[in-house]
């Protein structure tokens, strides 16, 4: 009896199109923009001068191919973008799709992944700034896909400014312990978020 495979969750897809709606609204009046402008310079100057807040949706792969998995992350950069603390959300299950494995094999159930990470601004150039990064990240669960929990993250992002305030970052991120203990087939995944410093 042949196992089915799996189908593509349509969740990706729906979140990739609120956050495209997000980005792309019409712009308040000047009335409204200038007072949300003055609360949220208000709250930063306060708070968090040199903070931005980060959210956004992705999906994983591994090596050449789209595992299924839909990750939703929480973001916070400090001082100026050169640290960044971590929340992502793994929802739903991976599969390996590689030859070795039987169709359908699990790689990785839903888990919660936290990082800490420095980021290093390699390129500026108008609205466009290149940024790579390094750091740790804790696992809340092992799998195919790591054998520890504790692993390594590496990052590299391209930013663009939509206005003052406000940026898109499309993120490549890789967790793996550097073949600590084998299996280490890493964690891959791609992010698009919208930010706000």
């Amino acid at each position: 009896m042949a196992v089915p495979r799996p189908t593509r969750d349509r969740t990706f897809c729906v979140l990739f199109a609120l956050l495209a709606t997000l980005c792309c609204r019409s712009v308040p009046s000047a009335r409204a923009a200038n007072h949300s402008r003055a609360h949220h310079q208000w709250f930063a100057s306060r708070y968090c001068p040199r903070c931005a807040l980060l959210i956004g949706v992705g999906t994983t792969y591994w090596p050449w191919r789209w595992t299924d998995g839909i990750v939703a992350p929480v973001l916070l950069e400090l001082d100026q973008s050169r640290w960044e603390l971590g929340a992502f959300r793994f929802a739903t299950p991976q599969y390996l799709k590689f030859s070795r494995f039987p169709p359908s094999t699990i790689s990785a159930h839903p888990y919660w992944g936290f990082s800490a990470m420095r980021r290093w601004q390699v390129l500026h150039r108008s609205r466009w700034k290149v940024y790579v990064g390094f750091g740790a990240v804790y696992r809340s669960e092992t799998d195919l896909l790591e054998p520890i929990r504790w692993n390594f993250a590496y990052l590299v992002s391209l930013r663009y400014a939509l206005r003052q305030n406000t940026f898109l970052e499309f993120s490549v991120r890789h967790w793996s312990d550097a073949w600590i203990k084998n299996p280490d087939r890493g964690q891959n995944f791609v992010l698009l978020s919208i930010g706000l410093h």
